[in-house]
């Protein structure tokens, strides 16, 4: 279900329901929507965001509103890096860690960046805060790996594979490799694509240790995953000292205040891709990042969500690396 949500024509001060607005064909110009409670401005809903498939804001921004109760979980209460297309994918784009001025209902807090700075971030916390992130043109959602309760100890830890010119069955083959290697030191991984090119692999943690202790660990699973198909996987960093059929395994994200697209994530690429939760299975038998785009998402997930118990059962690390 999505959340209750009324929106108002700026101009007429009518309300609408949740079901309304989504069934709005082609809706123009700015609107105020009320979401459990909450009143976001949204503007130039016309505007083309992927001009080969005529898709809009305001496609962008249904999508986010029916995926909200699934994508939530996964933003509550994590700053925010918002990388920003505001007149579209082909568009420049710019990064924003530091928040100025927002309107009442996000929150912020001041964070040391990676490079020494003080800044102050937004943080994600209910469907209102992700909508007004998305009408600022932000079409990928990059949260922190960590929520302000314990923000220097983080819950999940990832593996991307990065295939750059490698062929896609060796991602999916690396893919299962990477079970191989969790399954074997007892560490259930959920795998999801990257929407982008890739597929990334988390595991669910107790927040316990600091990044810097889950990055070990995080390397030594890419080390194992590399020595066991040397042939289709490699930690070199260096693309011009991979083979062409190598993914990259790469641990390094997994790093304080380093982001990566979250689950459910649209992308800023061709086709409106989505970065889909997966199962096992659906490795095994092969999948595409083309089969999951913001058009056929919220259908989708209505059938099956293999991540819908990710946070049932994280796990404590073995720091023996």
């Amino acid at each position: 279900m999505s959340p209750k949500v009324k929106l108002t024509r700026q101009k007429e001060g009518q309300a609408i329901s949740a079901d309304e607005f989504l069934a709005l064909k082609k809706p123009k110009g700015d609107v105020i929507i009320e979401v459990e409670g909450q009143r976001v401005s949204l503007t130039s809903l016309d505007r083309i965001y992927w001009p080969d498939e005529k898709l809009t804001k305001f496609d962008l921004l249904s999508y986010y509103l029916k995926i909200s109760p699934h994508l939530m979980p996964f933003l509550k209460d994590r700053p925010a890096i918002l990388q920003r297309y505001p007149r579209g994918i082909k568009a420049p784009m710019f990064f924003q860690q530091d928040t100025e001025s927002a309107p009442p209902y996000i929150k912020t807090v001041k964070l040391v960046n990676q490079e020494g700075r003080e800044l102050n971030y937004s943080v994600y916390t209910t469907v209102a805060s992700l909508l007004h992130f998305v009408n600022l043109g932000t079409i990928e959602q990059h949260p922190w790996h960590s929520t302000l309760k314990h923000l220097d100890q983080a819950d999940y830890l990832m593996l991307d594979l990065d295939p750059k010119q490698a062929p896609w069955k060796n991602v999916l083959d690396v893919a299962l490799v990477c079970k191989e290697v969790f399954d074997e030191v007892g560490l259930p991984a959920f795998p999801k694509t990257s929407g982008s090119s890739g597929i990334h692999v988390y595991l669910p943690l107790k927040p316990k240790n600091d990044y810097r202790k889950v990055a070990a660990v995080a390397e030594a699973l890419a080390a194992e995953v590399a020595r066991r198909a040397p042939k289709i996987a490699t930690i070199q960093r260096s693309l011009a000292k991979r083979q062409k059929q190598q993914v990259y395994v790469d641990a390094m994200q997994n790093a304080r205040g380093k982001t990566i697209a979250a689950i459910f994530s649209a992308r800023a690429k061709p086709g409106a891709t989505v970065s889909m939760p997966l199962s096992w299975k659906q490795i095994e038998k092969g999948v595409k990042i083309s089969d999951f785009t913001i058009e056929n998402v919220p259908q989708l997930i209505k059938k099956n969500h293999p991540w819908k118990n990710f946070f049932d059962r994280p796990q404590e690390l073995k720091l023996a690396v």
